[in-house]
């Protein structure tokens, strides 16, 4: 080193760093080796001024004359210069026994890197293509690639090629799987699976259950399940048996481009759309809602410390998870966070026996060494810079006689009631990463919860009401570190003269007084109007008690004279059946006096009751049910079981009803007692509990009419007479089996 040494410095790792005037920085680790960091490595210029450590442990390096650079993040290597491994085709990487890394790519072969040099292998070596897009590492430490031309295992120093000739399906191989019994299960592009047992192959296609020919990738999960990514959703092989899910599923694609299992035993599944998660019993999609870098999904890797590592086109996303298992942050790797690649290549991802991860990119491979990866442990230190109204500056001086100092902010601002449209910004200083700061902010009492995370650094309110209120905003660094305690700024908004409780108080004042005034004068007029009514409701009960007295005379006239006109009638028939012998045209005669006598019997009832509309129908029944045991003058004692519910017919539901009674008493007078100097007769009338039907139960146990049942005397004339009155009454009649003649008469009264 021959240049002048301009400023020296000791990070926290107690590594030297060294700065000069024309030949950039070196740095010295570990008191052996040198890194010569120049414009090769990305400095803008190799005129370096001074170095300086902040609390981060970032280096801050001074030019001359080209600004400011930082150097960061450590953690990821970037091989740009070895061959083989800055290949953009990089399709898989494996560790051989040696510790070798070796690496294939879709053009040039197959490269083993043993840490400082690369050694390519092709098909002049033996490889079967030049395109090689899987590879493992078995337990015998034989290596196997999967090609475009068939499979090649390289075992001491050797390759040996197998294709269709040897009982392949296809020599089109994407994928390859290592299970826990040795089987190597081999992935076709087009034409399904196959496995190999190292003596002969096994293949499965969609008649044996495949979703789909194309194997894009495989994985063995901790049950021993074998998980097949296809073209078209994902197959599980489990006890001989294989299971395809689709895309209806719950996947957002139907290519499965990689499979892994995170540590909690959930199934991960990559598609060109986002990252899927099998829990058992449900497929539940995680996307770029939930912090996922993109939803193109080229390699899923569960490391050993349980993290979830996720291969986008636009960079790599690390998952960690909680104790219950659940997602607690995703955290994105992209060019400014160090990982140069940003694209990364289909399952291209390897991690070494020293938890480095070795990552396959579009510029090449990328060794990620997460010893190296320190968490930012500073809380970002956040500021309120400015407070605009309307959208506008203004000049605070003339709302408060005094500024807060640092970002000229009124003390005790107090704004009109108008004044209510306020843009807070903010800004929080982390020099790690400062474009990963995220917000969160909180109006008091305006809002109830804090504002979701936004990496916005302004809040606008509008339209705020009247009262005191505190904007408090919190920051987190790209770690996910919140700082304790918030920013805050507190200010008053006045309330409006028409809403001050004075103003309030006369309104309501008025309004009572108003009402008074109102309520009297409608008070007044109302007792005049009353007054006035009074009067004329007065006249009117006369005239109406005058004409209702009017009207009861009449009716119960009316009654009156109908009834004597019946017992004119009854008599008149009684004279002419005086003027025959004929036993048949007597017994005629005394049937129609007793109808007669039935609905006379209605009419006295009615000009007796004070009810011209309703009259007992317990001492109607009972006064025609007497007269008709007189009239037949029948040689038998005859208790009466007559059980009247209090019911109130008119006079349109009487008539029918007191027809139907004359015709079926008068039968079982004339039929049921013969022979016998006792009897019973049974008159039962009962509501139903809707108070709609009413039942008539009626009959008497003698020895029941000549003719035996109601069917057999249809033909007679009482017992049309009785079907007639039933269908007056809109009712329903059955005859009872019990001993003597019993009726059940259903029906529903006329208003």
């Amino acid at each position: 080193m021959n240049a002048e040494i301009t400023d020296i410095l000791l990070d926290k790792e107690k590594n030297i760093w060294i700065s000069t005037n024309d030949a950039g920085a070196y740095l010295l680790k570990d008191n052996e080796t040198i890194t010569h960091i120049s414009k090769k490595n990305g400095l803008i210029t190799n005129s370096l001024l001074t170095l300086f450590l902040d609390k981060s442990g970032n280096i801050w390096i001074g030019t001359d004359g080209a600004g400011l650079v930082k150097y960061g993040n450590k953690a990821f290597t970037y091989y740009n210069k070895i061959p083989g491994l800055n290949s953009p085709g990089v399709f898989s990487i494996i560790q051989d026994k040696n510790k070798n890394v070796w690496v294939s790519t879709n053009d040039e072969g197959v490269f083993k890197y043993d840490g400082i040099n690369s050694t390519q292998y092709t098909t002049s070596n033996g490889l079967g293509s030049n395109n090689v897009r899987s590879s493992l590492l078995d337990k015998k430490g034989n290596l196997w690639f999967g090609t475009t031309q068939g499979l090649t295992r390289y075992k001491n120093g050797t390759f040996k090629n197998f294709t269709v000739k040897d009982g392949l399906p296809s020599n089109n191989i994407r994928s390859l799987l290592l299970d826990k019994d040795g089987n190597l299960w081999i992935g076709t592009y087009g034409k399904g699976l196959s496995k190999y047992n190292y003596s002969s192959f096994t293949n499965y296609t969609r008649k044996d259950g495949l979703s789909h020919a194309y194997i894009h990738s495989l994985f063995q999960d901790s049950k021993g399940n074998i998980w097949i990514g296809t073209g078209n959703g994902v197959t599980k092989y489990a006890d001989n048996i294989f299971t395809s899910y689709e895309k209806s599923k719950g996947f957002c694609n139907s290519y499965i481009g990689c499979i892994t299992e995170d540590k909690s035993g959930n199934i991960w599944f990559g598609t060109d759309r986002c990252a899927v998660k099998y829990d058992g019993l449900y497929f539940t999609p995680v996307t770029t809602a939930d912090g996922l870098s993109s939803g193109i999904i080229y390699l899923m890797h569960s490391d050993k410390k349980g993290n979830l590592w996720v291969g986008t086109n636009n960079g790599i996303d690390r998952i960690t998870f909680d104790s219950y298992g659940q997602i607690d942050r995703i955290k994105n790797y992209k060019s400014k966070q160090g990982f140069k690649g940003v694209e990364c290549n289909s399952r291209s991802i390897f991690e070494d026996d020293k938890n480095n991860l070795w990552i396959g990119t579009v510029k090449g491979v990328i060794k990620y060494n997460p010893t190296q990866d320190k968490t930012n442990v500073f809380e970002p230190n956040i500021h309120i810079n400015n407070l605009k109204l309307f959208f506008e500056n203004v000049d605070w001086l003339n709302y408060s006689k005094k500024l807060i100092k640092w970002n000229n902010l009124p003390s005790n601002l107090v704004l009109d009631y108008d004044e209510n449209h306020l843009t807070f910004e903010f800004s929080a200083i982390n020099l790690t990463f400062p474009e990963d700061v995220q917000y969160r902010f909180k109006l008091t009492p305006f809002d109830s919860e804090w504002y979701s995370s936004t990496e916005k650094n302004i809040a606008t309110y509008s339209n705020l009401p009247p009262g005191d209120y505190t904007f408090a905003v919190r920051a987190r660094n790209e770690d996910g570190l919140w700082n304790q305690e918030a920013a805050s700024y507190s200010f008053k908004i006045t309330t409006p003269w028409y809403k001050k409780w004075w103003f309030i108080l006369s309104i309501i004042i008025f309004v009572f007084y108003v009402i008074y005034k109102v309520s009297s004068f409608k008070e007044q007029q109302q007792r005049k109007i009353s007054k006035d009514l009074e009067e004329k409701v007065k006249e009117r009960t006369a005239l109406i008690e005058t004409q209702r007295d009017e009207k009861e005379v009449l009716l119960k006239e009316i009654h009156h004279r109908v009834k004597n006109n019946m017992q004119v009638i009854i008599s008149l028939i009684s004279i002419q059946s005086g003027y025959t012998k004929d036993e048949v045209a007597l017994e005629l005669f005394d049937e129609a006096k007793n109808r007669i006598r039935s609905m006379a019997l209605i009419h006295e009832k009615m000009y007796q009751t004070g009810d011209l509309a309703y009259i007992d129908i317990q001492d109607y029944i009972m006064a025609l049910t007497n007269d008709l045991i007189d009239t037949y003058a029948i040689n038998c004692d005859i208790f009466l079981d007559i059980k009247i519910d209090k019911v109130k017919f008119t006079i349109d539901t009487l008539i029918p009803l007191g027809l139907l009674l004359n015709e079926i008493i008068s039968n079982a007078l004339k039929y049921g007692f013969t022979g016998t100097d006792k009897g019973k007769m049974v008159i039962h009338l009962s509501l139903d509990d809707k108070k709609e039907i009413h039942t008539l139960l009626i009959g008497d146990n003698g020895t029941g009419m000549p003719k035996g049942t109601l069917e057999k005397e249809d033909g007679s004339l009482g017992m049309e007479l009785i079907k007639i009155f039933v269908t007056q009454l809109d009712g329903k009649i059955i005859r009872l089996k019990d001993k003597g003649t019993f009726y059940e008469i259903k029906f529903q009264p006329k208003n």
